[in-house]
């Protein structure tokens, strides 16, 4: 299964494959929401729209956040069954 990362200041974002077109965004043990490609768990973080607060917050404040999914660390890229 495919894992991104994306460690911001208040804590670790991740978004997990969790089956054939299906994702989750988590932050740390939180999960945010779930989605049908990662690129879309990417947007969200990007315009600040995950339903965490602490995160949400910063729109407009934050230069340095992830534009795009392109920016994410990729940890897996093996698919499991």
């Amino acid at each position: 299964m495919h894992i991104y990362t994306y460690n911001a200041d208040i804590g670790t974002f991740e978004i997990r494959q969790t089956g054939h077109k299906r994702y989750e965004l988590w932050i740390d043990d939180e999960i945010l929401g779930t989605y049908e490609n990662a690129e879309f768990a990417a947007e969200d973080v990007a315009r600040f729209n995950t339903g965490y607060t602490e995160w949400d917050r910063w729109e407009n404040e934050l230069e340095n956040y992830p534009a795009n999914l392109s920016e994410w660390s990729k940890v897996g890229d093996e698919f499991q069954e």
